[in-house]
């Protein structure tokens, strides 16, 4: 399959420069956003002999667009350009670099420290490849003048097909995804046997991840556009993320509406008093929903689904004792589980919250720097929607809340999705759907927007927890 896959690779390319130097220029953008989707879907297992390494198909496709638009770029004299942009190639090389420097870290660790899951250390070298691959590619869109509608349009489409799959799945109790279609969705863990869909993440809390990592970017093309298929894509996704019954992942939702709501800024009192009306409603609901059916919930998010939430923070707890044994670089990408039953004696399961995984193994050096990438494209998603900053907000305290319960270091499809957002967000050029702001509640040629030229998978299911 590795040797299908490098001959694969440079037929690829060459496909794509003439796609790429052939298509309008508006579909430029369109072809490589697509690739990507489809190969973020989908997943290659190599075996290695004695242990398997997952390696996705993203690295391959990432490549070979990566290669064809910097082609492109030359044959066009369209790379010098890319040094006239100051703003952007520093925001370029601070996230590029930063990715260069885990990746780098993780190398090290794997000649300086005792690896022994092998597979889960090819993987932490895959993703962070991938991120770094991701980066490069949205600053090349950025000098094709890549459009944030754009993106955002793939996006909602594959929340689109992500849900619907979520609803087969719960028809047929399959998840129908390659390598594992006749796989059953049941859950084990609680009093009975529960269907979680999985979407094409392949984990139920992943999969509860993505739809809250996807809810703000359909929440706003729905403002946006306001038809029928923006609509769909919103009932859809609710639907899929109930399915899912992951709590953290309503919990998300929940704050992100409610950062919508209060950041919103009401020109009329009128429209604050619908607001302050549409809240009380919704709380009313709340409470009316809670007395009638408080039963029935607890028995499917507790009793059915399981209660294993308390575990997280004797996890996290532990999770900081073992800090101070490798304070600075960490004790190896994926080594968490195997190290707690070398070193302690625990069979452990995966650590429930990414940011605390990359802490605790990768150490100080390596969370400093994937939070530094992380804080830089909040601010600067801040500083380019000052319209609707209820959006970067939103995007990005969800994602927040949903990988610090979950092992989200492992759902790859959760994280590459969240990426794809933030780095579209920064890198692409913000175009306008409507006439007004709704923060501003003014017309858009007044709200202090961004001039036309401002550029602003589950490898395997190591959670069994809830």
């Amino acid at each position: 399959m590795l040797i299908l896959m490098l001959i694969f690779i440079p037929v690829m390319l060459a496909g794509l420069v003439v796609a790429v130097n052939i298509l309008p220029n508006k579909r430029k953008t369109v072809m490589p956003v697509c690739l990507l989707m489809l190969a973020m879907v989908s997943s290659i297992q190599l075996s290695l002999g004695y242990q398997d390494v997952y390696l996705d198909v993203t690295v391959f496709v990432l490549f070979s667009v990566d290669l064809s638009l910097l082609v492109h770029l030359v044959f066009k004299s369209k790379y010098q350009s890319i040094k006239k942009d100051n703003e952007i190639r520093n925001r370029f090389q601070l996230v590029i670099i930063s990715f260069a420097v885990i990746l780098l870290l993780i190398t090290i660790q794997g000649s300086t420290l005792e690896i022994t899951e092998i597979g889960l250390y090819i993987y932490y070298i895959n993703l962070y490849l991938n991120l770094l691959l991701l980066t490069l590619l949205f600053y090349l869109l950025s000098k094709l003048e890549a459009q944030t509608s754009t993106i955002l349009l793939c996006v909602v489409g594959f929340s689109v097909c992500n849900s619907l799959l979520g609803l087969l799945q719960y028809a047929t109790n399959k998840s129908l995804l390659l390598f594992s279609a006749e796989d059953s969705i049941n859950y084990y863990e609680g009093v009975r046997i529960a269907k979680r869909v999985v979407g094409f993440v392949g984990a139920s809390n992943g999969a509860g991840n993505l739809g809250a990592i996807l809810f703000p970017v359909l929440l706003y093309y729905f403002i946006q556009k306001k038809s029928l298929f923006s609509l769909t894509a919103v009932l859809l996704n609710t639907v899929f993320l109930f399915l899912t019954f992951t709590r953290i992942g309503y919990l998300s939702v929940s704050i992100q509406f409610l950062i919508f709501l209060f950041y919103v800024r009401m020109g009329t009192r009128y429209r604050l008093l619908k607001k302050l009306g549409t809240i009380f409603v919704a709380a009313f609901a709340a409470v009316l929903a809670y007395q009638i059916f408080y039963d029935q919930l607890f028995r499917i998010l507790f009793l059915d689904r399981g209660d294993t939430e308390s575990h997280r923070f004797v996890q996290f707890n532990m999770a900081f004792r073992l800090l101070k044994e490798h304070a600075w670089f960490g004790l190896g990408a994926g080594q968490y589980v195997p190290y707690m039953q070398t070193y302690h004696g625990i069979d452990d399961i995966a650590l429930h919250s990414q940011f605390i995984n990359v802490l605790v193994e990768q150490g100080i050096f390596g969370f400093i720097t994937f939070f530094l990438v992380y804080a830089a494209l909040f601010i600067w998603s801040l500083g380019k929607y000052k319209g609707e900053r209820w959006f970067p907000a939103a995007l990005f305290l969800g994602n927040f809340i949903v990988v610090n319960f979950n092992p989200n270091q492992y759902y790859s499809l959760c994280t590459y999705t969240f990426f794809m957002i933030a780095l579209g967000l920064v890198f692409t050029r913000r175009d306008t759907f409507s006439r007004y702001s709704i923060e501003e509640n003014r017309p858009l040629e007044t709200a202090n927007y961004p001039k036309p030229n401002d550029h602003g998978i589950n490898i395997m299911q190591v959670n069994k927890g809830a």
